[in-house]
């Protein structure tokens, strides 16, 4: 049954509350994956009082794992000496020890670790420039957890015992390490919908031996995530090690874990030993850095065998397509890349530059004109259809492949398990949902759960369902049921990827993908246009050129700031010119209080001093003047991102929002002047003859880049 919490108050005790829900959980519909160990835990954790409860999950909710007593302190916990101790006794916390330095010095300030490390190291210089990371790092060698106690600034310290039980058993509850009881908190708050499906939840895993394999590649996954280079060094040993096991989700993560490090090696240590890793995957995108590093090493021989074996046996469509494409272009003479040709062959569409920032509605408007019906969807609609079509077999038959009341997604579709458990019943809906009326009633008996349903895959609305109407109707007889099946049986790997355009004509689809000017087609995006093609639908890719129209307005702008971001420095003046057809037709300037200070440095740049500003108006005060002024035009300016960030969140402030196509004239002239040693403001005014006398005041710096713009614009025309 599906349940919307309502708000409430949490209690005194929430967290201990959550944390034995945990352990109810677990305890019941887990225990089959329960080692002793965790047991008794369980068993040790249950046998405390409350106060030692209390303070244990407290300690477990907090970052790290030591801690100094000093900063313990917790309203609800009256003897927090007493409460230590038990847990001491009860194995649950220990003192710290040597092994714990680098966690001990984590929990001091940065002002107390400088301290510190002028004691032991007095001949050190440097120590207040270094990051507090590269300070515990340099304090290690000398460091000794003697220390501790003996001075003010080392108090007594404690460490949490028996992380590893803990964590096995959050992530038997959320199926990751990064679940928290604060999820459950939101839960209870009314903030966090939740499925109540723990009457009937199973295990997660069919044996202790997946569960433990699955467990052990997410700690894999989170020590590659943060660690040192020796920490690199003992995971490449351990490798060869890890658990192997005949089960397809385990393979999977096997298999991620392996490129990971790989990559973490290849990064930071070794090619060789990155290769020596990649080695023991024989799956993508391991295989792709294998082959790469054997080229780069030389071994041409061994990278033309494995390329070879690739191409006659892929393990997906991205490797088949990186194989083939290498191949050609390393051993067969073939100079440009598929995903370059099938760029290049793309139909070119020229469209007003007023769709600059936003060309797949651009493209939308202009498919409108030739008289089709477009839409933007990418792979909105597809997730859609597919949640649509096997709704109940997800999230909502009598046995779901969810475990726990926060699975959003059910276990089992990054790999054909689900599929395997559920084939039967999957292949007859592949054969149910074209039929006429099924996808309305399976519409209509969704939609009332969506409110309650947390899930990615769903949005409620009705403008999609329309779409994925249209697109069963249109599209050729059985093509919709083999995307389907594929993405049942690997969801991760295909999923993303689908045409940006669905464009509908004459009771028939076709699938484009837009890529504007500096675009390029991924692997993965030509991988699913290969998939679609071969299920029957017409795919194809366009091209945007941007074309120059006399007409077009551009409104080129500089700002003048107290600083360089935007969240919180302000604007100190404003310059702005209009140009349309070739020609400056209006200009708007002022200065801006900024409503702070203005740093010394800034006003040497700029010349702008605080007695300036003082009775320039607020930024509030001019700025539907200057809307107005800006218009329907092309936003320009030198470093666009800069200026219009700035201008965008000045606007946020009034509680407004300022969206306008975009143009960067430090793009532009790369694309066609390359060559110059400097792409600045100033440069490129000494390299064009363009006059730039008060740089760093807003109205000259924006007319000297429209004199740039209009550079840019004759080039363009000519190449047109």
């Amino acid at each position: 049954m599906l349940t919307k919490t309502r708000k409430q108050e949490l209690t005194k005790l929430y967290y201990l509350d959550h944390f034995f829900e945990v352990l109810d959980f677990v305890s019941t519909s887990n225990r089959v994956l329960l080692e002793d160990c965790h047991l008794n835990f369980i068993e040790v954790f249950r046998s405390l009082d409350t106060d030692a409860q209390c303070l244990f999950v407290r300690l477990v909710n907090r970052k790290g794992k030591v801690f100094r007593v000093d900063k313990i302190g917790y309203d609800e916990i009256s003897d927090l000496t007493g409460t230590i101790e038990q847990l001491r006794d009860a194995g649950l916390i220990r003192c710290v020890s040597q092994d714990d330095c680098s966690g001990y010095l984590a929990t001091l300030s940065k002002p107390d670790l400088i301290g510190l490390a002028r004691d032991l190291l007095p001949t050190k210089g440097g120590l207040s420039s270094l990051k507090k990371s590269q300070l515990i790092e340099t304090m290690l060698p000398a460091f000794d957890i003697s220390f501790v106690g003996k001075k003010p600034l080392t108090p007594d310290g404690v460490v949490i015992s028996r992380t590893r039980d803990v964590e096995y058993l959050f992530f038997l509850y959320f199926g990751r390490l990064e679940g928290s009881l604060t999820a459950i908190a939101l839960r209870d708050l009314g903030l966090l919908k939740t499925r109540k499906i723990s009457s009937r939840a199973t295990a997660r895993f069919s044996s202790r031996e997946i569960a433990s394999a699955a467990f052990h590649y997410r700690c894999v996954r989170s020590r590659i995530k943060e660690c040192a280079p020796t920490e690199l060094m003992n995971l490449v040993e351990e490798a060869e090690d890890w658990p192997k096991v005949n089960h397809s989700e385990v393979e999977l993560a096997r298999n991620r874990e392996i490129y990971r490090l790989g990559r973490e090696v290849e990064r930071n240590l070794d090619p060789a030993l990155a290769l020596k890793v990649y080695r023991q995957s024989e799956t993508y995108p391991a295989t792709e850095r294998t082959v790469r590093l054997l080229y780069q090493l030389g071994d041409r021989d061994h990278a033309e065998g494995l390329l070879v074996r690739l191409i006659d046996n892929p393990s997906c469509d991205e490797e088949l397509i990186f194989a083939e494409d290498f191949f050609e272009r390393k051993f067969g003479k073939r100079k440009v890349g598929r995903l370059t040709e099938v760029l290049r062959g793309a139909e070119v569409l020229k469209l007003d530059e007023s769709g600059r920032d936003y060309p797949e509605l651009a493209a939308v408007s202009w498919f409108g004109r030739q008289g089709a019906k477009a839409f933007h969807v990418e792979n909105v609609v597809w997730t859609q259809l597919f949640g649509v079509v096997f709704w109940d077999l997800l999230f909502d038959g009598e046995n779901p492949a969810i475990h726990n009341d926060f699975d959003k997604l059910p276990a089992g579709l990054d790999s054909e398990s689900f599929y395997n458990e559920n084939r039967e019943e999957i292949e007859n809906r592949l054969l149910q949902f074209v039929e006429p009326g099924w996808i309305e009633r399976q519409i209509e008996m969704i939609v009332p759960q969506m409110e309650t349903m947390p899930n990615i895959l769903l949005y409620p609305d009705s403008r999609l369902f329309e779409v994925a109407r249209q697109l069963i109707r249109c599209s050729p007889e059985g093509s919709l049921g083999l995307v389907l099946r594929d993405m049942v049986k690997n969801f991760r790997g295909t999923r993303s990827g689908f045409p940006d355009l669905l464009v509908f004509e004459d009771d028939s689809v076709r699938l484009v993908e837009i890529k504007s000017e500096g675009d390029q087609i991924q692997r993965h995006q030509l991988a699913q246009m290969e998939r679609l093609r071969r299920a029957g639908f017409v795919v194809e890719v366009a091209r945007i050129q941007w074309a120059v129209d006399p007409d077009q307005e551009y409104v080129v702008v500089d700002v003048e700031t107290t600083g360089g971001n935007p969240s919180w420095q302000r604007v100190t003046e404003i310059g702005a010119v209009k140009i349309k057809n070739g020609e400056i037709i209006a200009e708007w300037s002022s200065l801006i209080n900024p409503e702070r200070k203005i740093p010394a440095k800034i006003i040497s740049l700029t010349g702008i001093t605080n007695e300036m500003v003082e009775g320039a108006p607020r930024f509030g005060e001019i700025a539907d003047d200057f809307r107005s002024f800006l218009g329907d035009g092309v936003f320009a300016a030198h470093r666009v991102r800069f200026d219009f960030g700035f201008l965008r969140e000045e606007f946020r402030r009034l509680e407004q929002d300022l969206r306008m196509p975009t143009f960067c004239t430090v793009v532009e002239t790369r694309r066609y002047f390359p060559g110059f040693q400097s792409y600045s403001l100033a440069n490129l005014c000494r390299e064009f003859g363009i006059e730039l006398n008060d740089h760093h005041r807003a109205l000259c710096d924006a007319k000297a880049a429209a004199q740039i713009l209009l550079k840019i614009n004759e080039k363009r025309s000519q190449i047109d």
